[in-house]
């Protein structure tokens, strides 16, 4: 996913005659849940382009651009539960429970009763 958001701000950068790092903190500037960023710089020129992210006007597409790089999809343990609607039993469709009545590690839990 990295490298896609990566190149998502490459190519909006390239765009707007912008740094990737100015896009990048326009971007997050703009979400609804962000107050404030945290930006650090070596050189001043480098605090000048962060400073002037704030004038960058990202339009509708750039942010969907950003926000389908960005999408990190289902996010985990929700995942495995929607798996389960659609996961099929591994285990053979015909078993025969004489098989494992000899005490082997396996069993038929299809006839696994709670009030046994």
């Amino acid at each position: 996913m990295g490298y896609r958001v990566v190149e998502a701000l490459k190519e909006l950068a390239g765009r707007h005659e912008a740094s990737p790092a100015r896009a990048a903190l326009s971007w997050v500037l703009r979400r609804p849940a962000v107050s404030s960023v945290i930006v650090a710089a070596r050189k001043a020129e480098q605090l000048e382009d962060t400073i002037r992210a704030v004038d960058l006007q990202l339009s509708h597409d750039d942010v969907r651009l950003l926000d389908a790089a960005s999408d990190p999809g289902v996010p985990y343990p929700k995942w495995t539960v929607l798996q389960l609607d659609t996961a099929e039993d591994p285990r053979s469709k015909i078993l025969s429970p004489e098989r494992y009545a000899d005490g082997s590690p396996w069993k038929d839990l299809r006839r696994t009763r709670w009030s046994d």
